[in-house]
C-alpha cells in the first residue's frame, strides 16, 4: 500500500529563459497538514497551480492515490479532489456571500430548477456551509460589504463546499486577525479531522509550527528539507529558507529625528475617529498599533484623501493644508501603500514600467505622449535600486511573487518623490527576506529626510522598526509609546482597552 496520498517527482517549469522549478519533490500523507514553506518566488504557488491544473509542468510526474496523473485543467484537479485557495482573492465583490460560495455549481448541488437558481435553498445551503465552519457571516450580505478577513472566510468556505479531499491553502490568514487566526487554525483541526489533508503555504514560521504535522522547504526552485515539524527550530526554517543565517531582521536606524514633518490635530471622522492628534518627524519611523477595526486604516485614508473628515486640522511642514482627495494629497508629497496592494495599489493587467511611472505621468510625457525611453530608464533604475526580481520591464506585474509586487509598489511611490509615507501592513504576506528588503527601502526613505507612518498587525515588525507607536482603541490614540518603553505587553495593553 502507498503511504503517500499526493507525490511530485522531479517537476521542473520554466517561463522562457527563467527557470522556477529545477526539480522539486514533494510528499503529502492522508489526512496531515503539510506546510510548504519558502522565500518570495521561491516556488511555493508555481508548484501548486500545477497541482491544481491552472499552468502545465515542463516535466516531472504527479501521482494521486498510487496513480500517475497529467493534470491539464482546474476542472480536472476539482474533478480528482483537489481545491486550492489563493492569497490574492478570486471573489465576485457584487454577488452575495452564497453566490460566490456556489459560483459555478449551482446546478451540482441541486439549486436549479426549470433553469433558475432558487435562493431560498441557496441561501439556506449557504448558510449551513458557514455556520458549519462557525463563521459569523450572513450568507445574504453582499460580499462588497465584508472585510478583507471575512472575504478570506467565504474562500475557504467556498473550498469546503466542494468536498475537497485535498485542500490547498496560499497564505490563508494573510487578511485574518490574530482572533480570527485562532478560530480559523481550530477549523482546519476540524477539517482535518473529517479526513481532508491540507497544503498549508504560508510565510509565517510560528502559524506552520502551530499547525502542520510536516513542513516542507523550497529554495530557487529545489526541495532543501522536508521533516516532522516537531523536530525542527524557528531558525533553523529560518537559515533554510534564505540560504543564510537572518541576522539584523529589524535593521532600525538609531537616526536623530529632526524638526517636525506631519501634525495632525483633533481629527474626527463619521462613526470611526475621535480626536486624533499626533506628529511626525523627518527621519521617523512611526508605528500604528490597534486591533483590527480600531480605526487605524481609517486614519491614514483620512490623512491622504480617501476618506472625509469631519472636524480637524493637518498641517505639512508647519502650513495647514486642506486635502480633499488622493490626487491633491499625492501633489502635496504624501505617498499611501495600501493594505490590498491587488486593488488599490498595482494594476495587474498593466507592465512593471507602467506601474512604476503611475504616480506621476507628467514626468514621462511629452506633448501629451509618454515617453518610452524616459519610462523604461526610470523604471530599470528603481528595479535595480530596490532589487526587484523580473524577466523584462514589459511584464505584467500580476506574474510577480508577493515581495516583488511589493517593492513595485514602494518603486512607485519612491518615483513620485513624496516626503510622507503612509504604509498599511508594508510587509504582510512576505516571507522574512523579503521583509527585511521592505525594511531596508524604509530606512533609505527616511535617511533622505522624510517620515513614515506605518501601520502593523505585526508587534516584533512594530517593535523592531518604529522608533515611536501610537497606539489606537475604537478611534481614539489611548497611547504613545518611545524607544524601549514599546513592548508587545503594553501595546496589547493598550489597544484591547486596559491601559
Amino acid at each position: 500500500m502507498n503511504d503517500y496520498l499526493l507525490e511530485l517527482i522531479d517537476i521542473q517549469k520554466s517561463f522562457g529563459k527563467h527557470s522556477i522549478l529545477k526539480g522539486i519533490n514533494l510528499r503529502i500523507k492522508p489526512g496531515e497538514i503539510h506546510g510548504l514553506i519558502g522565500k518570495n518566488g521561491a516556488g511555493k504557488t508555481v508548484l501548486m497551480k500545477i497541482v491544481n491544473g491552472v499552468i502545465p509542468k515542463d516535466s516531472g510526474r504527479i501521482i494521486w492515490r498510487g496513480k500517475e496523473r497529467e493534470i491539464t485543467s482546474v476542472k480536472q484537479a476539482q474533478s480528482l479532489g483537489f481545491s486550492m485557495v489563493y492569497q490574492d482573492l478570486s471573489l465576485f465583490p457584487d454577488l452575495t456571500v452564497a453566490e460566490n460560495i456556489f459560483a459555478g455549481h449551482f446546478a451540482q448541488n441541486g439549486l436549479v430548477k426549470c433553469g433558475v437558481i432558487e435562493l431560498d435553498a441557496l441561501y439556506r445551503k449557504a448558510q449551513n456551509v458557514l455556520d458549519r465552519l462557525h463563521f459569523t457571516i450572513n450568507a445574504r450580505t453582499k460580499l462588497a460589504l465584508l472585510g478583507l478577513g471575512q472575504q478570506q472566510m467565504v474562500e475557504i468556505a467556498r473550498a469546503i463546499s466542494r468536498k475537497a479531499e485535498l485542500l490547498i491553502l496560499d497564505e490563508p490568514t494573510a487578511a485574518l486577525n490574530e482572533q480570527e487566526v485562532g478560530r480559523f487554525f481550530q477549523i482546519l483541526k476540524e477539517v482535518q479531522a473529517l479526513g481532508v489533508t491540507i497544503i498549508y503555504i504560508s510565510h509565517r514560521i510560528q502559524e506552520i509550527k502551530e499547525i502542520a504535522q510536516n513542513i516542507t522547504i523550497i529554495r530557487d526552485g529545489l526541495d532543501v528539507a522536508s521533516f516532522p515539524i516537531n523536530t525542527v527550530e524557528g531558525e533553523d526554517i529560518i537559515k533554510l529558507m534564505v540560504g543564510e543565517e537572518a541576522l539584523g531582521r529589524y535593521p532600525r536606524l538609531g537616526l536623530a529625528a529632526r524638526k517636525e514633518l506631519l501634525r495632525v490635530e483633533g481629527l474626527s471622522t463619521a462613526n470611526v475617529l475621535s480626536d486624533i492628534s499626533f506628529t511626525l518627524h523627518e527621519r521617523e519611523i512611526l508605528g500604528i498599533a490597534g486591533l483590527a477595526g480600531s480605526g487605524r486604516t481609517a486614519l491614514v485614508d483620512a490623512i491622504f484623501g480617501v476618506r472625509a473628515f469631519i472636524k480637524g486640522k493637518i498641517f505639512l511642514r508647519g502650513r495647514e493644508i486642506k486635502l480633499k482627495s488622493p490626487r491633491q494629497a499625492i501633489k502635496m508629497g504624501f505617498a499611501y501603500l495600501a493594505e490590498d496592494r491587488v486593488h488599490a495599489g498595482l494594476f495587474n493587467n498593466l507592465t512593471i514600467k507602467n506601474n512604476i511611472v503611475a504616480s506621476d505621468l507628467t514626468r514621462v510625457t511629452q506633448r501629451g505622449f509618454i515617453n518610452a525611453k524616459r519610462e523604461c530608464s526610470i523604471a530599470q533604475g528603481l528595479v535595480r535600486r530596490l532589487g526587484i526580481l523580473i524577466h523584462s520591464l514589459q511584464q505584467r506585474v500580476s506574474t510577480l511573487s508577493s515581495g516583488n509586487q511589493q517593492k513595485i509598489m514602494l518603486a512607485k511611490w519612491l518615483f513620485s518623490g513624496g516626503y510622507v509615507y503612509l504604509l498599511d501592513e508594508p510587509t504582510n504576506g512576505l516571507d522574512i527576506a523579503s521583509k527585511v528588503d521592505v525594511y531596508n527601502i524604509m530606512n533609505s526613505i527616511i535617511c533622505g529626510g522624510s517620515g513614515v507612518i506605518m501601520i502593523s498587525s505585526d508587534l516584533s515588525e512594530l517593535i523592531g522598526m518604529c522608533h515611536r507607536v501610537l497606539v489606537i482603541f475604537k478611534g481614539t490614540i489611548v497611547g504613545e509609546l518611545k524607544g524601549s518603553e514599546i513592548s508587545e505587553e503594553k501595546i496589547l495593553k493598550m489597544a484591547s482597552g486596559r491601559g
